[in-house]
């Protein structure tokens, strides 16, 4: 069971030496209600799970039967590589505009830091911190643009 689930064994037990015997069937009544929804849920994910294998295999069962000319098998696993291509295309788009956004948003951050620094007192020391910050800006830009993103 999840932690969640004997919390609230735990607290049902303490509710029960708190109330005292009077209250035995209710709470009673109460847990076994809610193991019945936990052991619920979890037969329903079960059983997606199976499902979901059983319509995969017969997916493949079929493809196999119908696609047994060689040309078909091809053609089928040709579709697969295509729409694996375009879901990497997808993930690799959407990476792309995070990186766009995180060095956008940076710019608009170092502005203004850049204003302040240089209208304090503009001298070597001033333009020195500024491109220190431009510099670590640019070194965390630049290193979320080249990490690995997740294959999801």
């Amino acid at each position: 069971m999840a932690t969640d689930s004997q919390a609230e064994i735990a607290a049902s037990v303490g509710a029960l030496k708190d109330l005292g015997p009077g209250y035995d069937q209710a709470l009673a009544e109460g847990l076994v209600e809610r193991i019945g929804a936990e052991i619920d849920k979890r037969i329903a994910a079960e059983i997606d799970n199976r499902v979901t294998a059983e319509v995969d295999s017969r997916i493949l069962t079929q493809l196999d039967r119908y696609a047994g000319c060689r040309h078909q098998r091809r053609r089928a696993r040709r579709m697969i590589r295509a729409e694996r291509r375009m879901t990497r295309a997808e993930r690799s788009d959407h990476f792309g505009r995070q990186s766009f956004a995180l060095a956008l948003g940076s710019m608009l951050v170092t502005l203004p830091i850049t204003a302040i620094v240089l209208k304090g007192s503009p001298g070597v020391a001033a333009i020195m911190l500024m491109a220190l910050i431009w510099v670590i800006i640019g070194i965390i830009n630049v290193a979320y643009a080249l990490r690995k993103h997740p294959q999801q």
